[in-house]
């Protein structure tokens, strides 16, 4: 027998809104914790307080300490239903965030009124199945709670979010479109930008998509996710360092934001700013094989091979086929002199990962660097003609003709790198080597 979905009573609805819009507007995370903690100390009895309190916390990372403060704020709300509502749906996002379902759809169910669904917990359900990634789910809550009540804000957010899942990037657009235009301007909804900026740079949509990250960093300037979703989006560079920095700091437990921020300053060659992320990206997730690698990657731009070397093999046991960490087992073994373990690692990697030229490349280069030229070449030529605009393996495949002494193909290789326009190469170095070929 199926339940039948009820509506929240309007009075309670406009209440609930109301209670958790404040407690958004309100922003929170690391830099705003002391001033929630002083409202609360001022008014401990106060619902609205300990839903503020709770949700910086929460934001900042700080799971714990926000659930026990929101379920403080359940009991001081009691019977209240307009003040315990929105921190149980509080609660439920935290738990979703801990990737914990049931103890999410045990929240939820805080929600429900004499026992059968309301709108407001299917929504509520639907982020819980979000938090497990679970877009089947997350799709029948959200469509449950919108066939009621197609103006739920919160729903329609959930139903974006489970399209993005799916990769159905233009259902995805258009409910979170949907979701925001239910929220009257610079009011709340910062959470339908942030997923909207993301779905559509990953659609190839860049500019549409940090104008909508930045929008929501105008309705709340430290949201922590939101400043990570535009570091990433925006093209590395001080702007995206200064965000990911921040996002750091407002929630001092986020690996990817950490992980972003420690590969950014890793490529532009600041090794302790990069070792200082890396250190960190471990620290809050320890099970992270992104963060491992980037750990390793440090070390061996250190010169600290084997510590390199412990870090890709560890990376590798959390995940098999990383390709990242069996390019690092690769290139450390090469580092040691151990070719032939090290192009056994790079053509793993390789077949791990046919869209990145990187194992090819190095490959040519370890092979020209042990006098293994013809290797070296055919490695070389295979990432030419994979990645015909990718300079670094022209380059490479220059260096091996030069090898084999084939002047003429290594002029038209080393032209080749200097023409194209993908992939860092030290256009001075390749200029200088085809000079000298006469």
């Amino acid at each position: 027998m199926r339940c039948r979905v009820k509506h929240i009573a309007p009075l309670a609805w406009v209440l609930l809104s109301a209670l958790a819009g404040a407690a958004r507007s309100a922003g929170a995370q690391e830099s705003q914790l002391e001033a929630r903690r002083a409202a609360v100390k001022a008014s401990g009895a106060d619902p609205a307080a300990a839903l503020a309190l709770g949700r910086a916390l929460g934001r900042a990372g700080r799971s714990t300490e926000a659930l026990a403060e929101l379920r403080r704020g359940i009991g001081v709300g009691g019977s209240r239903q307009d003040a315990t509502d929105a921190l149980y749906w509080e609660v439920a996002r935290v738990y979703a965030d801990r990737h914990d379902l049931p103890r999410a759809m045990a929240a939820c169910k805080g929600l429900d009124r004499r026992r059968e669904p309301t709108v407001a917990s299917h929504a509520c359900m639907a982020v819980a199945h979000l938090g497990w990634q679970r877009a089947t789910e997350a799709l029948t809550e959200a469509e449950a709670a919108l066939r009621v009540d197609p103006t739920s804000y919160d729903a329609k957010v959930a139903e974006g979010r489970a399209y993005e899942l799916e990769l159905q990037s233009a259902h995805a657009e258009a409910a979170l479109r949907a979701a925001i235009a239910l929220r009257p301007a610079n009011v709340d909804g910062e959470d339908a930008h942030v997923a909207l900026g993301r779905v559509l740079w990953k659609a190839g949509k860049r500019e549409d998509g940090v104008a909508e990250l930045r929008t929501a960093l105008q309705l709340e300037p430290d949201d922590p996710v939101a400043l990570y979703e535009l570091g990433v989006a925006l093209a590395p560079g001080a702007e995206s360092v200064t965000l990911l920095d921040r996002a750091t700091r407002e929630r001092p437990s986020f690996a990817e934001a950490w992980l972003a921020l420690g590969t950014q300053q890793l490529a532009a060659g600041n090794q302790a700013a990069a070792r200082v992320a890396a250190d960190a990206a471990v620290r809050s997730d320890a099970g992270s094989a992104g963060a491992l690698v980037l750990s390793g990657q440090v070390a061996f731009a250190g010169n600290r091979v084997d510590d390199a070397l412990r870090a890709a093999k560890a990376a590798l046991k959390i995940l098999p086929n990383s390709a990242p960490a069996m390019l690092l087992v690769a290139d450390c073994n090469a580092k040691k002199g151990e070719i032939d373990l090290a192009l056994e690692a790079y053509q793993s990697a390789w077949g791990f990962d046919h869209s990145n030229p990187a194992p090819l490349v190095h490959a040519s280069e370890a092979c020209h660097a042990a006098s293994r030229d013809t290797s070296a070449r055919a490695f070389g030529a295979k990432a030419a003609e994979e990645f015909p605009n990718w300079a670094p393996g022209w380059a490479a495949l220059g260096d091996a003709l030069v090898g084999q002494k084939e002047t003429k193909a290594a002029r038209d290789a080393y032209g080749k790198a200097l023409a194209v326009s993908d992939g860092a190469i030290d256009r001075a170095v390749v200029a200088q080597r085809l000079a000298s070929l006469k």
